[in-house]
């Protein structure tokens, strides 16, 4: 049929010239207000109460985004009658609502229901595949197996593959089968799609015996161009056959190679047998032109014990001596080289005024000195007036003493540490006695007569702030003082710090159940949030570069609130990245203690969303359920197990490079807004 384009054009323009009066009048200024500083501040008493009766009414509000966090709400937020709430979700068959069903544990009849309204409305499958995904188990795999055929090229596809791939983490199918979706899935040309397919081999790690199937696997990492999909395929072959794979695995363009796809292929490389091309890949890895892909390849030859000695003249020449690679690459360099003892003082040179590297120094002299004269050099840093040395220099001495074999430790020595052990608690740091595990299950170093001195220290901490403390010596204490901590561990659980009772039992200790301690959120600046609008861009100047985050406000008030207070107070300036999870997270925030331990003097709830945890997305760091602050994260790659866990603020609009380059350490010069416009 041919189309008169003039026609068509007519068409348009009357056709905006009806709508605009509707656009315009959905979203006036004056409703814009009335919604952030009236109906949001309505639905967030509800939300700090956790009251699932008193959200449920704002899914029906006039305005879509309070029907949409409302929603968003009841995915942290517990029902009574799951029945009821499985109803309004069906009726409402939104993203959000499925959410917030798919975090509930559901009973096997439940789940069967859901079975049955997937085989009778096809409008409902895309909702109840997330939530057979997450909450179900070998029966809801055996349907949707079975249902293969059914939802292939259809829209809800993603949703039942991603259900498939969680399930397949835990659970098996028939060869058959397995087969028939590998193949289908291999050879999908929608990224997303493909990958939600191979999800549960990639982060499970299951293996792939099939020849046939292997070979799909790896002519998909051939043909394909996508680095994420190669990355996939070059995981899924190594994990399943890595000699094979190694084998045909062509290196030239390694030292250009995506990062993500580079240092998934240096974490297998430990795995292989030393040979000229073993060689040749981690010469080129060395090579490339980021740090962590360098980091995790000299991780991995630090732990290669077929290493030939002369391969260090590589590191050396390619890390260790050029000036080009940061501190901390040349610094993991030299640890693994064979024998560090001519870079001593090189080492010393690159960690002094970072605090971030001397973990890094410590282990390279731990390998170089005596007994005696490491403990020396701990004691050095642990008598620091800098908080930061005195932390890393205890954390290295928790990792290294207890591994000591007993004949490496004289009596005097172990004296020592034991009043070095005693020092760095009585400090009252939280960070500092939560790093001292190790050395507290060393039987050695504790007497019985200790425990009123453990009793002393723990009297120095709080809860809910120092709860890692807490749970850190609970474990401790039901090992070796049981009886005499009873009184204290009972007087703890009776506070109802959810997070600290259910690690007491699964410490063993016997927690009566108990009502969660009433929490206190901050108030978000609701008329504030009118200024920044409801998309503002958030800055952050780095060391390695600008990063643009472009912030969601209608999904994360409360969050973003409070990030707002913290950036105009200037108090994410000169805040190192604390965590690098290499292909994972690159962690920051931590405006307290700045390594990872602390927050600001502030609560927020949990304000998780529908939405994926896609590359550049970015998150807000939790010890659990609305005990959000400060502390941020960007993804290196998708995460689904993150989904309905973690609030997302935003997502990076321009950056992700410098992501990719963060290390430990590195930090924010500045955090700033701009490009936000007042509503």
């Amino acid at each position: 049929m041919k189309v008169n384009n003039k026609c068509v054009n007519n068409m348009c323009k009357y056709f905006w010239v009806f709508l605009l009066p509707l656009v315009f009048t959905s979203c006036t200024p004056s409703s814009s207000t009335v919604m952030m500083t009236e109906d949001y501040p309505s639905l967030y008493q509800a939300i700090y109460e956790r009251d699932a009766d008193a959200i449920l009414p704002f899914t029906e509000h006039d305005f879509e985004a309070v029907r949409k966090q409302a929603w968003r709400a009841l995915i942290s937020t517990p029902v009574d009658s799951l029945d009821k709430f499985i109803e309004a979700v069906k009726t409402s068959n939104t993203e959000e609502a499925w959410a917030a069903l798919s975090t509930k544990e559901l009973t096997e009849e439940q789940l069967a229901s859901l079975m049955t309204d997937w085989d009778r409305v096809v409008s409902l499958r895309a909702g109840i595949s997330q939530v057979l995904g997450q909450q179900g188990g070998e029966e809801s795999l055996a349907f949707l197996v079975r249902n293969f055929e059914q939802f292939i090229f259809e829209r809800y596809e993603f949703n039942a593959a991603l259900a498939i791939s969680r399930l397949l983490i835990k659970h098996e199918i028939s060869s058959f089968n397995e087969d028939l979706i590998i193949r289908h899935a291999a050879i999908q040309d929608d990224q997303q799609l493909l990958i939600a397919y191979f999800y549960g081999y990639f982060r499970g790690g299951r293996k792939i015996e099939n020849a046939q199937s292997l070979k799909s696997i790896w002519d998909t990492y051939l043909d394909s161009e996508d680095p994420l999909i190669q990355q996939y395929m070059l995981k899924i072959a190594f994990q399943s056959d890595l000699e094979n794979s190694f084998k045909k695995l062509d290196l030239s363009g390694v030292e250009q190679m995506n990062v993500q796809l580079a240092i998934e292929l240096a974490g297998f490389l430990n795995e292989l047998e030393w040979s000229e091309k073993l060689a040749d890949a981690f010469t080129k890895l060395l090579n490339h032109q980021n740090p962590v892909v360098n980091e995790v390849a000299l991780n991995q030859l630090k732990n290669k014990m077929d290493k030939p000695e002369q391969f260090d003249s590589v590191i050396i020449s390619n890390i260790v001596e050029n000036e080009e690679k940061e501190a901390s690459v040349r610094l993991s360099g030299i640890s693994a080289l064979k024998s560090a003892d001519e870079f001593l003082e090189l080492a010393n040179t690159l960690s002094t005024g970072n605090e971030y590297l001397l973990i890094k120094k410590l282990n390279i002299f731990r390998g170089e000195f005596s007994t005696g004269e490491f403990l020396s050099e701990l004691e050095v840093h642990i008598n620091s007036d800098n908080r930061m040395e005195v932390l890393f220099a205890v954390q290295a001495l928790n990792n290294w003493w207890p591994s000591l074999p007993q004949t490496e430790k004289s009596a005097a020595q172990n004296e020592r540490v034991r009043e070095l052990l005693f020092e760095v608690l009585n400090k009252g740091d939280r960070s500092i006695a939560y790093s001292v595990g190790n050395l507290l299950m060393d039987t050695d170093l504790i007497v019985v007569s200790d425990y009123e001195r453990f009793e002393e220290i723990l009297a120095q901490f709080r809860l809910p702030e120092d709860v890692e403390v807490y749970q850190g010596m609970g474990g401790f204490l039901k090992e070796e003082f049981e009886e005499q901590a009873k009184p204290l561990i009972d007087s703890l659980a009776a506070k109802g710090n959810t997070a600290l009772n259910n690690t007491l039992r699964n410490q063993g200790w016997e927690i009566p159940e108990t009502e969660g301690g009433e929490v206190t959120f901050r108030e978000p600046n609701w008329s504030r949030l009118l200024e920044l609008g409801f998309n503002p861009v958030w800055v952050l100047d780095t060391d390695k570069g600008i990063i643009r985050v472009e912030m969601n406000v209608l999904s994360a008030p409360a969050t973003i609130s409070g990030m707002d207070s913290l950036t105009t107070a200037g108090a994410y300036d000169d805040v190192a990245f604390h965590r690098v999870a290499p292909n994972f997270v690159v962690q920051g925030g931590d405006v307290e203690t700045g390594d990872g331990f602390g927050g600001p003097d502030y609560v927020v709830p949990t304000e998780a969303s529908e939405e994926q945890y896609w590359r550049s997305k970015v998150g807000i760091a939790s010890a659990g359920t609305d005990t959000e602050g400060s502390q941020y994260f960007f993804m290196h790659q998708w995460a689904p197990h993150l989904n309905g866990r973690y609030t997302i603020v935003g997502e990076v609009i321009e950056g992700m490079d410098v992501v990719d380059k963060m290390m430990v350490g590195d930090k924010v010069k500045a955090a700033y807004w701009e490009n936000f416009t007042p509503l």
